[in-house]
């Protein structure tokens, strides 16, 4: 059984990996400011809030939750973004990238985990 969990999560991670990529090719402009990946790890976040207290610990949690949301959002990629607009003398924009993007992801988690675990 424990295999069918390690797929669901890699099927889930080559799903959300594709759509993150397409998106922030997408929406990301040279030197703007980096909308895709902003958008990912929103709508990371909020589906994660909608299906963190459905299904726990069942394969399609995992595929969605570690797998699908897990390749969507990206850590690294926001952190280098934020670091090259730092770089390029864009300070305050950096700043603001890194909050808002922090605090409107608790936000966007939160809300729907309160009314979907309710």
């Amino acid at each position: 059984m424990i295999i069918f969990y390690w797929l669901s999560v890699a099927a889930g991670g080559l799903i959300g990996a594709i759509i993150r990529y397409l998106l922030s090719a997408k929406l990301n402009r040279e030197g703007g400011f980096p909308a895709g990946t902003f958008a990912v790890n929103m709508a990371g976040a909020f589906l994660a809030g909608v299906f963190s207290g459905l299904a726990a610990g069942s394969p399609a949690h995992a595929f969605v939750i570690s797998g699908l949301m897990g390749a969507l959002t990206t850590f690294s990629t926001w952190v280098s973004e934020i670091l090259l607009m730092w770089q390029q003398g864009r300070r305050m924009a950096s700043v603001l990238y890194a909050v808002s993007t922090i605090v409107l992801g608790i936000v966007f988690y939160m809300i729907p985990y309160i009314y979907v675990g309710a």
